[in-house]
């Protein structure tokens, strides 16, 4: 199952009002809070499962699956871009040096 709810808010009355959630894929996660529409279902607190919650969060997001798949995607490649960015300094002398990282912390 791709949507998982990891908490729910519940208020004084014991209404689900928001659902913190995740979407997986192999490429990663997403995740968020959904402030529901009002006080949702009509669903004993003590019933509500994450497959009850999922239900509602489903029914509220405004965002499909597919959106969510791309979006994770596009943060994949970009990290995997960044991955491959060097820094590289101007030596003084109208050069370009590569930025060495230091192989261990220097201690003060």
């Amino acid at each position: 199952m791709p949507f998982s709810i990891n908490q729910m808010i519940v208020d004084g009355e014991e209404n689900v009002v928001a659902l913190n959630w995740a979407y997986s894929n192999a490429d990663g996660t997403l995740s968020n809070q959904l402030k529901l529409a009002t006080p949702y279902g009509d669903v004993a607190l003590d019933a509500v499962t994450e497959e009850v919650a999922i239900s509602w969060l489903e029914e509220q997001l405004q965002n499909t699956p597919e959106e969510f798949d791309a979006a994770i995607a596009k943060r994949k490649q970009e990290t995997e871009y960044a991955a491959t960015l060097v820094a590289y300094d101007n030596d003084g002398a109208g050069a370009f040096q590569v930025v060495e990282a230091p192989a261990e912390p220097v201690a003060y």
